[in-house]
């Protein structure tokens, strides 16, 4: 079973929180999930039957099903190393194993697995920049200033120097002065907002609810994120890498997101890519869209599209998705598909999925599950609920 994809959130054992306030934000959870891991425990026993191994736990101290945990110090050495959950209780988890079956010696530890891939290259006071160091990395670094209270700002840089000094910017002064911006929260207080963070070696989607702490009905997030996307240039495309902020408001807080196509704007929200697939110019906007049930309008929130009508089908009750792509600046082309984010191109979304809900892939998508992320519509003037998109959380998305 893979374990390329991995993902934190807050109601996770050990996960740090985000909030209103300077540094309750992007950069410890980034941390945690690049980087160190979190919520270890020792277990108090595991045992092999069957070629599944069940870790017996001190009550709570548990993890979610799901999830990749690593594991270590444990005799034999088959049972060392990463592991997708199977089944999670209070007291135990289990996962599956190439070990012989037996009783495990050793002081086992447990904790949740960091994606490796991901590095912190330089690091100031509240300020943090990452890149991916997996073998078919674009290789381009994400610039994280989390000074503020209620949002980052965010930046990506083709090359760094150091924590404040990059060239090549995505996006340029020009188009959005300063960079884009990870709401955290709409408020300056220290209520823990919703969150989950998603990533492949390449790839992270950090989709944050700012909205709980002033509201706890406006619980949606938009998919921003970083990273280089599945590209459909068949000799590889060295600069397609994606990222999506938002504006200087929470006016449109979905706007130009990766699963909405609004156009967005300095004040509302950008995706861009550093360069058009040329290797020419600059910092470029583009959109991404959906294969099925969108266009180039504003407004057409996944999961409140009526192109497939109401979900489930009526015909094999079925929820419909479509993966999205992003659109090449200069001539309309798709260029590349992002990563584990799925447009839903029906309505009806609240009488059948909720934010948080996970349901089980088919065809295509088979033994993959996908997170409903409440989303807040490409024109959303609030967090406010306007649908609902998917996001894979098992993988692989490559």
């Amino acid at each position: 079973m893979s374990t390329s994809v991995k993902h934190i959130h807050n109601g996770m054992r050990g996960a740090p929180q985000i909030s209103g306030t300077v540094g309750a934000g992007i950069i410890p959870v980034l941390d945690a999930l690049f980087i160190s891991g979190w919520g270890v425990t020792t277990a108090v026993s595991v045992s092999v039957a069957s070629g599944i191994a069940t870790a017996t736990l001190t009550s709570g101290e548990t993890f979610d099903r799901t999830a990749v945990v690593l594991i270590a110090g444990a005799t034999p050495a088959e049972l060392n190393g990463e592991a997708r959950v199977l089944t999670s209780s209070l007291t135990s988890i289990t996962w599956a194993t190439t070990a012989a079956d037996g009783v495990a010696t050793g002081t086992i530890t447990i904790k949740y697995a960091p994606q490796t891939d991901w590095v912190k290259v330089y690091a100031g006071t509240n300020k943090a920049v990452y890149k991916s160091t997996h073998a078919q990395s674009n290789g381009h670094y994400l610039r994280i200033d989390d000074t503020g209270t209620t949002s980052a700002r965010i930046r990506a840089f083709e090359s760094m120097s150091d924590v404040d000094t990059g060239t090549g910017p995505f996006p340029t002064d020009a188009q959005m002065s300063g960079g884009g911006y990870w709401w955290k929260s709409t408020v300056a207080n220290a209520t823990a907002n919703t969150y989950r963070v998603v990533c492949d070696q390449r790839f992270v989607l950090p989709l944050i609810s700012a909205g709980v702490g002033a509201n706890a009905s406006q619980k949606s997030a938009p998919a921003r994120g970083f990273g280089d996307p599945i590209t459909l240039a068949p000799s590889g495309d060295a600069w397609c890498t994606l990222l999506s902020v938002g504006g200087s408001s929470t006016s449109a807080p979905g706007a130009s997101s990766f699963v909405n196509q609004s156009a967005g704007g300095a004040s509302s929200g950008m995706t861009l890519t550093p360069r058009l697939i040329t290797g020419l110019g600059s910092s470029a906007s583009c959109l991404c869209l959906p294969f099925t049930g969108g266009d180039n309008s504003s407004g057409v929130t996944s999961g409140n599209s009526t192109t497939m009508g109401a979900m489930p089908s009526p015909v094999d009750g079925q929820i419909k998705t479509s993966k999205m792509f992003a659109r090449e600046p200069a001539s309309g082309a798709a260029r590349s598909i992002v990563p584990g984010v799925f447009f839903i191109p029906q309505s009806g979304h609240a009488s059948v999925i909720v934010d948080g809900d996970i349901l089980s892939g088919s065809a295509e998508l088979a033994g993959r599950k996908l997170l409903a992320v409440a989303d807040p519509g490409a024109v959303s003037g609030s967090f406010a609920v306007q649908g609902v998109y998917l996001v894979d959380i098992t993988g692989p998305w490559r």
